[in-house]
């Protein structure tokens, strides 16, 4: 086993490549201990000088090294023996994406070209950015080896990339000549025809980077840790980075989920937790590593508060990933450290939570990562590398996930991300929840099709499978026969001021649906009903909000579907995004509802106010994880409500249960249906460690 398998990985970067003079290096790994960090993200490369400029330059290196055009002063070789004495890993920070303009002067043909022709000159406003196709790639491969003649753990790529609107350097278009005959096309022509075919070619060519990048690595030294940046609940096509050819060539899969921007209430507070469950489903057995940022974006030097950071780490850790968390030297001695120190020495304490554990879930929602690349509603968010690029309005791929993704985190489901790649597996779930998935392949179509007839249960809205996964749109829902509907080849909406009326309020489905009439979702499919049972129909558009009272159409809304041994809930409208943006409390319990009737609840809560669970096991234990987030209405948050006597009730049979941050033993009480004990108190976290009873 690895060393990076075997305890938690509790990753500080103390972002001081902007001035690598200003904290001397015992400070460092004496902060890293203190921060209750195991593993450090270290700088020797300089990232901003005045006599340089902004970016990583090759007179800008502070180890021994044939590529730096200087020989400064051995950094990384006055560190190592201070990390060793504090029990500190070291990982070396390398930065592949950001240099000095005036380094691209000098080498302007290892630099990415723009759609234009024009060099990139923009990187964070003061950079250029290198090509991997180009000779750029024998520099870093030379860094990678003078490295690695180092005692150290790993090396951390930050980047490579590829720039939404590069790169078409001389390099990558005779290599793209050659393997089509064409020249790159635009990547802002998503309807080209050679589009896909440009975007997989950088993809391969990351994909070719890193695997040469690790065989030099290893070749040297199998022990050390590498591994990249990479995508989240994001299309790929922008970067060149497909996390499923980036795991194949590096030890971990990490990306910046809990990197937090602008008006913190447009983000949602799972974001973190969301992306750990989605990278750890995408890792194929290896380490996840959600990286967290304790600045608030855009502000680098400007913390978050102590509560945000906290239930930063928290929502990483419990997801099933590691944590990386960024900090700059002004922060070290900030009151808001305690989050990270606290946490970091708590799991140092506990590390039998945080490694080698597996998810209880049986239920899993699909991110779906096809429709992220080639559908019309996907976007593009902010990120350090990303800008914006909105989709199209109608079906927002990502509003239509994080709205059921809230609606399971509301009655404490627990279940796991996922993407089409998991879809061979998906016979360990009980339910299987598709939101608007509307780009599928025939093979996916086919085991979500066998999964249901064999018993399984989905819930699928808006346009799902109904386009190829080159988003190629068909004439009919490629699941159709398991949806038990056709789609009649229209969309219809916006509706912002319509109804939907349910056909049978005693239908178990519909419990607690007590009102006639609720809001509509914003678009709908317009669908024939062929063999379902509707359980909730459009009402008649109105022309206006006083229009009249609302008048029962005959379009489904809702079709519940007996297929083979399984069952199918499909919606036909924009339902994951009604609830992302104006939260229904219909939705919620219709969310609910599906949880409880097509899989069997694994817990629930008595006196819960604002809380999210995750349940994850070895082969020993459970491990049952609770954030508390009661509190202030609006973000950033700053302070947490207590909870008094949080009673829970699992389908477990425990036989002892520690509450591992309050250090109390509970006794659990049996029960029919397994078991039910009491906290007494829970503050922010807690983490139950609850022993099973042993099988007769």
């Amino acid at each position: 086993m690895n060393w990076w398998e075997k305890e938690p990985l509790r990753i500080i970067e103390i972002c001081d490549a902007f001035d690598l003079q200003r904290l001397p290096v015992e400070v460092l790994a004496k902060t890293v201990k203190k921060l209750g960090g195991n593993v450090q993200h270290f700088h020797c490369m300089e990232l901003s000088t005045k006599e340089y400029g902004s970016g990583l330059d090759d007179r800008s290196l502070y180890f021994r090294t044939s590529a730096a055009k200087k020989q400064n002063p051995d950094r990384l070789g006055e560190y190592l023996p201070f990390a060793k004495k504090y029990g500190i890993r070291v990982v070396v920070y390398f930065n592949v994406h950001w240099y000095t303009i005036e380094f691209g002067n000098r080498n302007p043909y290892w630099v990415q070209i723009k759609e234009d022709g024009n060099p990139v000159q923009e990187v964070y406003g003061t950079g250029t950015s290198f090509c991997i196709n180009s000779p750029y790639r024998e520099w870093v491969f030379q860094v990678l080896k003078d490295l690695c003649s180092y005692d150290i753990d790993g090396i951390f790529y930050d980047g490579p990339i590829f720039f939404s609107n590069t790169c078409y350097c001389q390099y990558c278009q005779k290599l793209f000549e050659q393997q089509t005959g064409c020249c790159p096309v635009p990547k802002s022509d998503r309807n080209h025809h050679l589009w896909k075919e440009f975007v997989e070619f950088q993809a391969e060519s990351m994909e070719r980077f890193l695997e040469e990048s690790n065989s030099i690595i290893k070749t040297i030294n199998p022990e050390i840790l590498f591994y990249m940046n990479g995508n989240s609940s994001w299309p790929y096509w922008p970067t060149g980075r497909d996390n499923h050819r980036i795991i194949k060539h590096t030890d971990i899969l990490g990306a910046e989920g809990g990197f937090l921007y602008g008006n913190l209430n447009q983000t949602p507070i799972f974001k973190p937790g969301l992306t750990g469950k989605l990278l750890s489903s995408q890792a194929k057995e290896k380490v996840a590593v959600v990286f967290d940022c304790a600045g608030h974006k855009n502000w680098s030097w400007y913390l978050l508060p102590e509560t945000e950071i906290s239930i930063l780490l928290y929502e990483t850790s419990f997801s099933g990933a590691q944590w990386w968390v960024a900090v700059f030297p002004d922060d070290i001695n900030q009151p808001e450290m305690k989050a990270i120190s606290e946490f970091g020495n708590f799991i140092k304490k506990h590390p039998e939570p945080f490694v080698q554990t597996t998810s209880a879930a049986k239920i899993a929602l699909l991110w779906p990562s096809k429709s992220a690349e080639h559908y019309s509603g996907s976007s593009v968010p902010l990120t350090d590398f990303t800008e914006e690029i909105k989709g199209h309005e109608i079906g927002n791929l990502l509003m239509e996930f994080y709205g059921f993704y809230e609606a399971l985190v509301k009655p404490k489901a627990i279940f796991d991300v996922i993407d089409e790649y998991n879809l061979d597996d998906i016979h360990n779930y009980e339910l299987v929840i598709l939101p608007n998935a509307a780009c599928l392949s025939r093979h996916d179509c086919q085991q979500i099709r066998k999964y249901v007839k064999n018993g399984g249960n989905i819930v699928a809205s808006f346009e799902t499978s109904l386009y190829d996964e080159h988003g190629k749109p068909g004439n009919n829902f490629e699941l159709s026969d398991v949806f038990g509907v056709n789609f009649e080849g229209t969309i219809f909406g916006p509706m912002r001021h319509d109804y939907v009326s349910p056909a049978n309020t005693e239908n178990a489905i519909l419990k607690n649906i007590i009102k006639k009439f609720f809001p509509a979702p914003e678009y709908g499919t317009n669908v024939k009903n062929i063999s379902g049972k509707i359980l909730l129909f459009y009402c008649e558009k109105l022309k206006g909000r006083y229009d009249h009272t609302p008048e029962i159409s005959l379009k489904p809304m809702m079709v519940e579907h007996k297929y083979g041994k399984g069952n199918s809930i499909y919606l036909a409208g924009t339902f994951g995004s009604t609830i992302a943006n104006c939260r229904f409390r219909e939705y919620f319990y219709l969310i609910e509802n599906f949880c409880h009737l097509l899989s069997k609840p694994l817990l629930s809560f008595e006196n819960e106010k604002n809380i999210e669970a995750f349940l994850r096991e070895n082969k020993q234990d459970m491990f049952l994880y609770i954030i508390n987030l009661t509190g202030e209405q609006k973000r950033p948050l700053t302070y947490i409500e207590p909870i008094e006597k949080l009673r829970i009730k699992m389908t477990t049979k425990a036989k002892n249960v520690i509450a591992l941050n309050s250090n109390v033993r509970i006794k659990p009480k049996k029960t029919p249906y397994g078991s039910e004990f009491a906290l007494s108190h829970l503050k922010n976290f807690e983490i139950l460690k609850i022993s099973k009873q042993e099988k007769p």
